[in-house]
């Protein structure tokens, strides 16, 4: 792999360093060219760029490393488990690390299941998925206070039948099986209860009083909460969120980093999907509250002076610039919504909160699409027809209202 930096003059008249790595690709055996942009102006940062070409082609060596082989005679024999474990280690090159910490989560309750009995990939059947699929709904997740078992949710069991369906699909392409078992088996239970939970919300007056109520016993949530109810982010959106970029002179907040965690806490210079990078106006009171936030952060810098930690310029961070763990942020918030007598709201329902008053505010499907970063309209009109169901029955007067012309047909 090589790599090199070259310069590129944007329409705003500014010139930015990007690398260019030149690199084999290890299935076609042809050379490939990737471009980064490393978010630096030309004038006085070209040391800067030069160190960020050895980071690339640190970061971006797994383009040229050989992919894991499946073996290509698989023993007729071989046991699901066995298979799994084949199939998932074939998926590893291909994708983020988040993800292929969550399959491997998903494959392990997959195994443990079936371990028992382990059957060959040959002898599984539809009844057999059938009856995994209905165990996980009733007795999927076990409570880690009683360690009594418990139901798993419907989009849980969901994943693990894309999961296996993938992985018979493959057991297909690799002879073991003339047919895909898990075709014709689905996973039961409404689609999300109608979002009925999935797509709880609170009003604008519950918002501000939720608010006033974190500032006076949680105020390290109150930015976070702030972006999850008017900017309608997600968590890893809201815990990727850099001051580079949060444009103070355009008014503009870039959504194009994020944190997650599954097993580790793994940062990304994308989103979700390609729509979720966005960039969204910076409106007057997202400007206050940010500003606020980065006073604090001034303050908390000059008292740690040298041992102060935030170098990747996050936006919610401790005080000592150290960055919060996804997972801390959503036991607090848990606890702090549990306080405030709602606990069924929990950080992602308030992007739910923020569509919700979006379209009371009369926001179009397409502009509501943009705001919240969703890939498709689909997932946009999911939200707009459980919202109007919602207050469909609290327009009875709209409708007396506009009725009163036909009123004197039924006159007494």
């Amino acid at each position: 792999m090589r790599g090199i930096l070259i310069t590129k003059k944007l329409p705003s008249g500014k010139s930015y360093y990007y690398v260019r790595l030149n690199y084999k690709d290890s299935v076609e055996k042809t050379w490939k060219t990737k471009t980064l942009a490393t978010k630096l102006e030309v004038k006085n940062n070209k040391r800067k760029a030069e160190a960020m070409v050895k980071e690339f082609m640190e970061k971006y060596a797994y383009l040229e490393e050989e992919p894991a082989e499946f073996p290509e005679h698989i023993k007729p024999e071989i046991r699901i488990c066995e298979y799994l474990d084949l199939w998932l280690e074939d998926k590893k090159r291909d994708l983020k690390k988040s993800t292929y910490e969550g399959y491997i989560y998903r494959v392990d309750s997959i195994k443990k299941y079936f371990q028992k009995e382990n059957p060959r990939v040959v002898d599984v059947t539809p009844k057999m998925l059938d009856t995994f699929f209905k165990y996980s709904l009733r007795y999927g997740k076990i409570n880690q206070k009683t360690k009594k078992r418990e139901p798993l949710a419907v989009r849980s069991v969901r994943s693990y039948k894309s999961i296996l369906y993938a992985v018979l699909n493959q057991a297909v392409i690799d002879e073991l099986i003339p047919a895909n078992p898990a075709l014709t088996v689905a996973v039961h239970g409404k689609k999300n209860k109608e979002y009925s939970e999935e797509l709880l919300f609170m009003t604008e007056e519950e918002i501000a009083e939720f608010l006033h109520f974190l500032a006076e016993n949680y105020p390290r949530l109150v930015g976070i909460a702030f972006m999850g109810a008017y900017y309608g982010l997600r968590r890893s959106e809201i815990m990727g969120l850099k001051w580079s970029a949060i444009n103070f002179e355009k008014k503009t907040i870039s959504i194009n980093h994020t944190v997650v965690r599954v097993k580790t806490v793994t940062a990304s210079d994308s989103t979700k999907t390609y729509s979720s990078n966005r960039i969204l106006n910076l409106f007057g009171t997202a400007e206050k509250c940010l500003l606020q936030i980065k006073q604090e952060q001034e303050k908390n810098k000059a008292f740690f002076k040298s041992e102060y930690k935030n170098k990747q310029g996050y936006v919610f961070t401790w005080e000592d610039g150290s960055a919060y763990r996804p997972d801390y942020i959503t036991s607090l918030f848990r606890q702090a919504t549990k306080e405030f007598g709602r606990p069924e709201i929990t950080l992602h329902k308030l992007r739910h909160s923020c569509a919700s008053m979006l379209i009371n505010k009369g926001w179009d499907i397409k502009k509501l699409q943009y705001w919240l970063g969703h890939k498709d309209t689909q997932t946009t009109l999911n939200i707009y027809s459980h919202f109007n169901r919602q207050r469909l029955n609290t327009s009875s007067n709209d409708l007396a209202e506009i009725s009163l012309a036909s009123a004197d047909l039924f006159a007494s």
